[in-house]
């Protein structure tokens, strides 16, 4: 596009050259870096047609010697000419030099420089210089040179002369004759030549003066209304396209390679003007091609761009001359248009292809910029272009991942305007982003992942909503995390805002069974749950402050998860005490929401009070709890009335009163209390009686320990439970052992007691045995803690005789810590126990033989203790040099000979395998088999004469597998399912325990192989008694309390925590087994599967395997719902939920689905749905009826309003697919009839957040169809809201109960469950297109402003479902808000894809037709003006288009702009 400007004097302009992205600026050119000669307008030269930006290097060099002369010349002589024909050889000229002077196509010849006709001025040159010289140097210059003239001669202004600052020198006009300043005349010789400066004297003062008279009069105001008018006519006349485009492209024409060469040659040469070669342009350069040609020749961009638009100019006018119109021009040159766009992808991907060759950089640069400026000056199908880039970027591998996201760095902005194409982005990235957090791919691709991070924080710097991907959210939220980092507090927000986003739309996405946890309650438990497998009680408790801020709602679940009958475990109580102490810290107040808990009536489901009771003792003792104020309380409460004897059943509130631990209460605090016990009728001489007795009993039980010589107890305590006294006297006897043990240490070490007092009911202390303690009192004391459940005195009894004992007594205190380590660890006793022991065993290494199972034990402790590898690596050198070292008489490899030589009775066969064992180096993989045979052959012999040799056995095996573990594996793995199928097979509780402790083998490999066993068949009784063998196995491991220390018992714990939270459903075809046991025709093997089912151990090992099982996978849910099969079942669920069992007659199915409601928690919701289950699957009627029966009650009990009805909606997700359709579909209709209810301003029913949540709980059961009545209903209600007056009502007001909020939050929830539905390829676009319209409309209404979630609810759910528009019904869409005058919004225009101006409308063309019509006046016809549109020919917007300018040769008129016009 060419400017046409005219001439003005003196080189100034009227106002300012306009900016344009074609304008070339002929005044201000570009600075480059190197040096340059100006073009100098002057009146007698001629314009140059070189390019002024040429580099010097291009043109011909002159001699050194010469350019240093004509720079000493320049700079103090000023050169004179006497003819004004520049060029003339020999003939010097006047003239300076500043930068050099561009004439021609030729360099400028060396000036003759001769005496100056004026004298210099004395400011601008001090020096002179000799006139003969310089000549001399000259004549030296010129002969030096060739003596044909290279350019024609131009004078040049010097290099001191001032600039304006246009470019042109001030007052340099080179004598012609013809200037004035050329003629000396009488007044230019006395006062020199000078522009005289036009004054005009009318505007020298205001122009009040001039203006006021015409004003002053009554017609000023009629006067100055026509002068504004007819100054917007002339606006509008000047400001309008009247005639159309008289553009033409440069004729193409077709040329032989050696013309189309050069002329490419001349294209890439900057000298030559882009007007020579616009004549004709070489006809067969089109597409890649040409693309091409431009990277191979280095054709400046802007002449590439320029050829591009002059090769597809003539394209598309080609479908034009072709003779049809319409639809098919249209398509056609649309379809130009994509193709090309494709020939700059494959150009670009050509470059890309050839990374790493030779000139790989300078192709891509010029590549990268070429398509830039091809997409900046919309010569690209855009779409099509971000299209091509956005999948080029995800299926790149991480090696070609760099150049791409260059790319996406240069259209970031575009593709994030868009959430089409943002979603596709940050899908991608993230893609990548897990890639490149693999292990072996983080280090290698470091540089690539800070890229990956760096795009992924800019996303969500500018749209974050590109990041709503529920589908995939969770897969990669963790490694986004990480990659975020902890300084950017904005990214930090934004993160958790996504997370949170993501989830409200991913819930919905739930296909299988399990239910979300959503309230803040069973959030709260879930993360409790998390105590199970880490022991980090600071992060869990951060982690719970950050889900509610109701500090009530935090202590209660507390306290209910520690005393639930549906969480097993002794740590609970420590851990929550712990817990609820660094909330303590952090500003929670412990008092009062514990009061509650007390005064809780009726009591959660399943609470244990002697559980809570043992958390409160627990507070008490750390005085996080005041004693006081519980008194005080209690006495507030008015509880203090009549009588009330101990139970186990009694309220909470006054029971703690018996409950509390009375060491270190103050004497008036302890005389109230026993005030209190008085007025509810107890005895307090009772409780110190029993306090007694218990003390009198322990120390008759181990009298050596506590020196006891006249003991007297009743009858009835000598067969007293311990588990059953009052947490007052546990805490008592737990604290009189302990002191008992300090006495003793400082009886024998000779020292005081001290200033504690010691209540003891025995006297005798004063000698004390050499031996602080003996192995038969060690275990005593410990059976005594664990009945009465003090693991903290424990604790205390295990640190004083860490550092005290030694040998078996040492190591069997090592096991202790082992086997409650859980316990320990909540305590915080642990990790200080530990260190106590490892620094006892460095000191007597010494001193005392170290047993190995010590070492061994301290190992275990070890490596579940923190920061302990220094002290593992030391016990670790320590145990492999207590190992036998071979003699040097039997060095060798072990032979068969040695094995066979071996005694195979009962008293040699051990110490000589042993002995064999020790003396040998290494054994081949035949070797290994037969002695493992000889092993375990005499193991399946001997046990069965006795099984105190198993522990021997096992470890005879341990050392086995140390000589090759992979043979003994395979071994192993043989053996065991033979040996489980064998008639002889002794007890497993006999022989398996010692082989999972030695790590022979593991407990879930056991269970693999029994389990495969049972899946073969064979004899139905056999596979019973073991599946019964089996579960009693699991049971004794399960049973916490310590039982031996002949070997490392707690291995096998470990192991089956281990299995029952990774893999809960391989237990699941034993216990079943076991359950249809129950009912079997033999009596032995029934009443021993009863009992096995009762016993306590079994029924927590059920109720663990349901909760894991629930938080498992798909797999395992699937083997839960296919556990029981009987009614034995039921009975069993029954007493776990503590539910009535009617022997005489069975109830109704709405009475035992109301009392199953009614016995449902937060803790049992797994043992809930299953026998709900079984209720359904077990009644009567048909089961369309009990459906009904079911959907009945659930809606009954929503219209309730009670706070449990989401608890009991969750039950609906265990439901059958037909089921849970017919109770959501029940529960949806409710909640649309309601929801119309509400538009017709009929009062509204209650229940709506139940109703909710039982569609919730069902969404499983919504198919994948593309129609839905329901989807439908939902549409035509969010229509009707979006058109209700009722939202004008709700511009500035917001309520938790205002209907209006609270229907429009339920149809989106609903819009989310079915969004499968909606988003099916056959669905009806008109249908979404009127779904999409009622939400945009919803979510830009003034209403929405008040309200905390609801913006931010209809954005999300419009964008989720706005990705499954077509092209078309987006464009209806975009058309339709138009119409609405609501395009502007930037939620709508990310949405649905549309940029501020659509089809540039800003621009159109009018033209005047003269009307038929006539005015009323004078009867003349009226013009009458249309406007049309005017697009913008992006193809025809070039400069230079054609050698001859004319007055309008672009689509576009510049004279619109004031542009002036200019000839080069």
């Amino acid at each position: 596009m060419t400017i046409y400007e005219p001439p003005y004097p003196g080189g100034t302009r009227a106002f300012p050259q306009p900016s344009s992205r074609t304008t070339t600026q002929i005044f201000q050119p570009t600075p480059r870096s190197w040096p340059r000669q100006n073009l100098i307008q002057t009146p007698n030269a001629p314009v140059t047609p070189r390019d002024a930006s040429e580099p010097a290097l291009k043109r011909q060099k002159l001699d050194d010697t010469a350019r240093n002369l004509e720079k000493v010349i320049a700079g103090n002589i000023r050169n004179a000419s006497t003819d004004d024909t520049p060029g003339s050889k020999g003939v010097p000229s006047i003239g300076a030099r500043d930068d050099g002077i561009e004439t021609g196509d030729q360099e400028a010849e060396p000036q003759v420089h001769q005496t100056p006709l004026l004298p210099l001025r004395p400011s601008r040159d001090s020096q002179t210089r000799d006139f003969r010289h310089g000549c001399a140097l000259a004549i030296e210059r010129a002969a030096r040179r060739d003596a044909v003239q290279i350019k024609p001669y131009a004078p040049e202004p010097p290099a001191f002369a001032p600039r304006f600052h246009e470019g042109g020198s001030a007052d340099f006009f080179p004598w012609t004759g013809q200037h004035p300043e050329d003629v000396l005349t009488e007044q230019t010789t006395k006062s020199g030549f000078y522009d005289k400066l036009q004054v005009s004297h009318n505007e020298s003062t205001t122009a009040r003066p001039s203006v006021w008279s015409s004003l002053r009069h009554k017609s000023g105001i009629p006067i100055l209304s026509q002068l504004f008018v007819s100054a917007l006519d002339q606006r509008q006349i000047h400001g309008t396209i009247t005639t159309n485009t008289t553009f033409k492209p440069p004729p193409r024409v077709t040329l032989t390679d050696t013309k189309r060469e050069a002329w490419l040659r001349d294209l890439a040469n900057p000298s030559i003007p882009l007007r020579r070669l616009s004549r004709t342009i070489p006809h067969g350069i089109r597409g890649k091609i040409l693309l091409d040609h431009c990277l191979s020749k280095d054709i400046p961009t802007s002449r590439a761009i320029w050829l591009a638009k002059c090769v597809g100019a003539n394209e598309i006018r080609a479908f034009k001359r072709k003779g049809t119109g319409g639809v098919f021009t249209v398509g056609g040159e649309a379809k130009w248009i994509k193709d090309w766009t494709t020939n700059v992808e494959q150009f670009l991907d050509s470059i890309i292809s050839i990374c790493g060759s030779i000139e790989w950089r300078a192709k891509i640069h010029y590549g990268l910029r070429l398509a830039s400026h091809l997409y900046s000056e919309h010569l690209l199908d855009r779409e099509q272009y971000l299209s091509w880039l956005i999948d080029s970027l995800c299926d790149s591998d991480l090696d070609s991942l760099p150049i791409w996201l260059l790319l996406m760095q240069i259209h970031q902005q575009e593709v994030l305007q868009h959430r089409q194409r943002g979603r596709r982005l940050a899908e991608g990235i993230l893609e990548h982003l897990e890639n490149a957090h693999i292990p072996p791919n983080r280090e290698l691709y470091g540089p690539v992942l800070e890229q990956i991070t760096k795009l992924i924080k800019s996303i969500m710097h500018m749209a974050p909503a590109c990041f709503l991907l529920p589908s995939c959210w969770n897969k990669y939220q963790d490694t986004v995390n990480s990659c975020l980092g902890h300084d950017d507090v904005y990214l930090r927000v934004c993160f958790e805002s996504l997370s949170r986003r993501n989830t409200n739309l991913q819930r919905r996405l739930l296909r299988h069974k399990r239910y979300p946890r959503s309230t803040c309650q069973e959030k709260v438990i879930d993360i409790l749950d998390q105590l199970y497998t880490e022991h980090n009680f600071g992060r869990i408790a951060v982690a719970c402050l950050k889900i509610t801020h109701d500090q009530d709602l935090l202590v209660k679940t507390c306290l209910e998860w520690a005393a639930s009958a549906y969480r097993f475990g002794l740590f609970r109580a420590y851990a929550t005490a712990r817990i609820l102490r660094i909330w303590n810290k952090h500003g929670v107040e412990l008092q009062q929401p514990i009061f509650d808990v007390l005064h809780a009536n009726p009591y959660p489901v399943g609470l244990r009070r002697h559980d809570v009771f043992k958390v409160l003792a627990e507070l008490v003792s750390s005085r996080h709890l005041s004693v006081g104020r519980y008194l005080q309380w209690l006495m507030a409460c008015g509880k203090l009335q009549g009588s009330h004897q101990p139970s186990p059943n009694g309220p909470c509130d006054t029971g703690f009163l018996l409950e509390m631990p009375l060491q270190g209460l103050p004497p008036h605090v302890l005389n109230l209390r026993n005030m209190l016990l008085s007025t509810l009728g107890i005895s307090v001489e009772q409780e110190s009686n029993t306090i007694y007795v218990v003390k009198s009993r322990i120390a008759e039980q181990i009298p050596d320990f506590f020196n006891n010589e006249n003991v007297t107890c009743s009858s009835v305590m000598l067969d007293h439970d311990y588990a059953s006294l009052s947490q007052t006297v546990k805490s008592a006897v737990g604290r009189w052992i302990r002191q008992t043990l300090i006495l003793r240490l400082r009886a024998r070490d000779g020292t005081s007691s001290g200033s504690e007092d010691i209540d003891l009911p025995i006297a005798g202390m004063n000698e004390v045995d050499s031996t602080l303690i003996t192995m038969q009192q060690f275990q005593a004391i410990r059976g005594v803690y664990e009945e009465i459940g003090e693991y903290a005195f424990l604790a205390d009894f295990l640190k004083l005789l860490s550092t005290e004992v030694h040998g078996s007594v040492l190591t069997a205190v090592a096991d202790t810590v082992n086997h409650y380590f859980d316990v320990f660890d909540a305590i915080g006793a642990a990790d200080d126990l530990f260190r106590s022991l490892c620094r006892h065993q460095e000191d007597i290494s010494g001193q005392h033989l170290v047993e190995k199972g010590l070492l061994e034990s301290l190992i275990d402790l070890g490596c579940r203790a923190s920061n302990a590898i220094r002290d593992l690596h030391r016990l670790r050198k320590e145990l492999s040099a207590c190992l036998p070292k071979p003699v040097a008489a039997a060095c060798s490899p072990i032979s068969d000979t040695m094995v066979d030589a071996v005694q195979s009775s009962e008293p040699a066969f051990a110490d000589e395998m042993d002995q064999m064992l020790a003396n040998g180096t290494n054994m081949d993989e035949p070797t290994v088999g037969r002695v493992f045979g000889r092993i375990v052959a005499h193991l399946e012999r001997s046990v069965q004469e006795s099984d105190c040799s198993v522990a021997r056995i096992a470890q005879l095996l341990a050392r086995v597998r140390g000589f090759g573990t992979k043979t003994f594996d395979a071994l192993i793995h043989k053996w065991l399912p033979t040996w489980l199928q064998s008639d002889t097979r002794p007890k497993l509780t006999v022989v398996l325990p010692p082989m999972i402790c030695s790590k022979i083998v593991s407990l879930k490999t056991i269970i693999n192989a029994i389990t495969h066993s049972l899946q073969e068949g064979g004899d139905r009784d056999a596979n019973t008694v073991l599946a019964l063998d089996t579960l009693e196995l699991v049971a004794e491991a399960r049973f916490e309390r310590m039982q031996l220390v002949d070997y490392r018992r707690h291995r096998m714990l470990s192991q089956l925590h281990r299995l029952v939270r990774t893999s809960p459903a391989s237990l699941n075809p034993i216990i079943g087994l076991v359950f249809r046991a129950c009912s079997a025709a033999e009596l032995s093997i029934r009443s021993r599967a009863q009992n096995q089912i009762k016993s306590e151990s079994i029924q927590s090992l059920l109720r663990d395997t349901l909760r894991q099982g629930k938080d498992s996978e798909n797999e395992n849910e699937a083997a839960l719902g296919t556990l029981f099969l009987d009614t034995n079942t039921l009975k069993v669920i029954g007493g776990l939920l503590n539910l009535k069992q009617e022997e005489t007659f069975t109830p109704s199915l709405s009475v035992r689905i109301i009392e199953l409601l009614d016995a449902t928690s937060d803790f049992n919701i797994p043992l809930a749905q299953l026998e709900l289950k079984k209720i359904l699957d077990s009644a009567l009627e048909p089961t369309e009826v009990s459906t009904r029966i079911l959907s009945d009650t659930l809606i009954k009990k929503a219209r309730s309003t009670t706070p449990r009805i989401e608890l009991w909606a969750s039950l609906v997700s265990e439901l059958s697919m037909s089921q849970a359709t017919s109770v959501r579909e029940r529960a949806e209709t409710e909640l649309l009839s309601q929801a119309v209810k509400e538009m017709t301003s009929t009062p509204r029913e209650n229940g709506i957040a139940g109703l909710v949540s039982i569609v919730e709980a069902a969404a499983f059961s919504v198919p994948d169809t593309d129609t839905s009545p329901i989807v439908d209903r939902i549409v035509e209600s969010l229509v009707s809201f979006a058109a209700s007056p009722k939202l004008e009502q709700h511009q500035h007001v917001w309520s938790d109960s205002d209907p209006v909020f609270q229907y429009i939050d339920v149809l989106l929830r609903l819009l989310r469950i079915h969004q499968t539905t909606i988003q099916h390829p056959k669905f009806s676009q008109h249908t979404l297109f009127q779904l999409l319209m009622s939400l945009a409309l919803l979510s830009i209404h003034a209403f929405r402003s008040p309200h905390p979630t609801l913006p931010n609810d209809l954005f999300d759910t419009l964008s989720l479902l706005s990705d499954c528009l077509s092209d078309d019904t987006r464009s209806r869409c975009i058309n339709t808000l138009r119409d609405y005058h609501q395009t502007s919004d930037p939620r709508l225009r990310f949405v649905f894809g549309y940029g501020e101006i659509v089809d540039n409308e800003w621009l159109q063309i009018i033209t005047k037709s003269a009307s038929t019509a006539e005015s009323k006046t004078d009867g003349t016809a009226i013009a009458m003006t249309m406007m049309q549109p005017y697009p913008l020919r992006r193809w025809e917007m070039m400069q230079d288009a054609t050698p001859v300018a004319t007055e309008n040769d672009t689509s576009l008129s510049l004279t619109l702009f004031g542009a002036r016009k200019s000839v080069l």
